[in-house]
């Protein structure tokens, strides 16, 4: 047997099975569809993940009831020891109609608790806590829970959900880009 009649050297196949190409050789790869994509792909729903909550909690928290009303609590002086000094005293002339009535609610309340259901002109003042005297006796009135809603544009839901989808469909593109081209590569197989 001589040089001559020995077969050639393969040169290095793609990846093969059974079926034929399963990837791309590795010239053919681009590394922008390898790296690139799959990079951009998890920015996006890194950010389009706070982006949907943010934005569908907008949506739903006040018809859930996450927020509302602030709720004042209002408790007989008689019932601590001593008030201190720096406590102010509010007279209930001075209260808002909503106010009122949330003491009014408050006093009546075993849980002692009313929510103020309209203009809140005394925030400040109940925020700290104040002694205001109501139909002979002191009360110590306080607002227990703010609940504001959370201000926030509700087109965020979207914007993330868009940027989940794209962002899923750029960290898929390797494989996806690999099956193409390993399909493209039988194909030509199959007409030689």
């Amino acid at each position: 047997m001589s040089d001559d009649d020995a077969p050639p050297e393969p040169a290095d196949p793609p990846a093969t099975d059974e079926t034929g190409p399963t990837e791309p050789t590795a010239e053919s790869e681009s590394l922008v569809l390898t790296y690139a994509a799959p990079f951009l792909g998890v920015l996006l729903i890194a950010a389009g993940l706070p982006l949907s909550i943010i934005g569908g909690y907008v949506v739903v928290q006040n018809s859930v009831g996450l927020c509302g009303d602030p709720a004042i609590t209002a408790t007989p002086v008689d019932e601590y020891d001593d008030v201190p000094a720096t406590v102010g005293e509010l007279p209930a002339e001075e209260l808002t109609a909503a106010e009122r009535r949330a003491l009014e609610e408050a006093i009546e309340s075993p849980l002692r608790e009313g929510t103020i259901d309209g203009d809140i002109e005394n925030g400040e003042a109940l925020f700290d806590g104040v002694v205001i005297p109501y139909e002979g006796q002191r009360y110590y009135v306080q607002i227990t829970s703010r609940n504001s809603c959370l201000a926030a544009e509700p087109l965020l839901f979207p914007i993330g959900g868009i940027a989940i989808l794209v962002g899923i469909a750029g960290v898929l593109t390797p494989p996806i880009y690999r099956k193409m081209a390993g399909f493209e590569e039988r194909m030509r197989g199959d007409r030689e």
